[in-house]
């Protein structure tokens, strides 16, 4: 994986004051689920944020509208190993095998000019987003885990991770907010310090699962099973659609 660009590794919101907050699971190519949950809960594009854990892309039949939906001021997401993948395979370092394996063969089935203008804006999603909440409380949002340095598990320290000067540490740092999955693996209940509460995707679980202030809410809306999870921040009322809902 190339090193991401230092200067977007992370973006940080102020309370919405006239309108809420939302965060969604992976979307994985499925945008028609994504607007059934807005319909459920009266979305107010002109007021309400949406913040997505990211991999917008892959394995459903909508993938292409993600630069579409990127474009939505209202719309907020961090970047996921998806995006990730298509970054690497349009700049000649990635796996075109593996990630059209893993749901991306659409990517590669379009003309390269097409490629290389979704890769350029996967690449301005930053690996990190911090929410204020009207109350005080402050919400993190990363795709699949919270970078670490030792045993503590800290926000501000994990965000220096990502931006760190040290070239192996950035690496490292960057690859675990894209990749890891040690601590669902590990059932790791330690909170994150400097955070109310951190959510994440990758990590497909069958319902909304908590460790620690951990959220993981990728509840896997490609698969026959699984459901997109909407949760607005605050109040945590949890919307799932799935396929056979529509």
């Amino acid at each position: 994986m190339p090193l991401l660009n230092q200067q977007n590794p992370f973006e940080s919101y102020s309370p919405n004051l006239p309108g809420r907050d939302f965060v969604v699971g992976d979307i994985h190519g499925h945008f028609e689920l994504l607007e059934r949950l807005l319909a459920e809960v009266d979305f107010d594009t002109s007021t309400d944020r949406l913040f997505s854990t990211g991999d917008l892309v892959d394995r459903g039949p909508f993938s292409e509208d993600a630069q579409i939906w990127m474009a939505y001021p209202w719309f907020h997401a961090v970047r996921g190993n998806h995006e990730q993948m298509a970054i690497d395979c349009a700049a000649g370092v990635g796996d075109p095998g593996r990630h059209a394996r893993n749901g991306g063969r659409w990517f590669h089935q379009l003309p390269l000019q097409a490629q290389q203008s979704l890769a350029k804006a996967f690449s301005t999603l930053p690996l990190a987003i911090e929410v204020k909440l009207r109350d005080g409380q402050a919400i993190g949002i990363i795709h699949a885990e919270l970078p670490e340095a030792g045993s503590t598990a800290d926000w501000k320290t994990s965000l220096a991770l990502l931006n760190s000067s040290d070239l192996q540490a950035r690496r490292s740092a960057q690859t675990q907010a894209l990749y890891a999955r040690n601590r669902i693996t590990t059932l790791d209940t330690r909170c994150v310090h400097g955070l109310d509460r951190l959510y994440v995707g990758h990590s497909t679980v069958p319902q909304v699962t908590r460790l620690g202030n951990v959220v993981y809410i990728d509840t896997g809306c490609s698969f026959s099973d699984g459901a997109l999870t909407l949760i607005e921040l605050g109040q945590e009322r949890i919307t799932t659609c799935r396929l056979s809902d529509l």
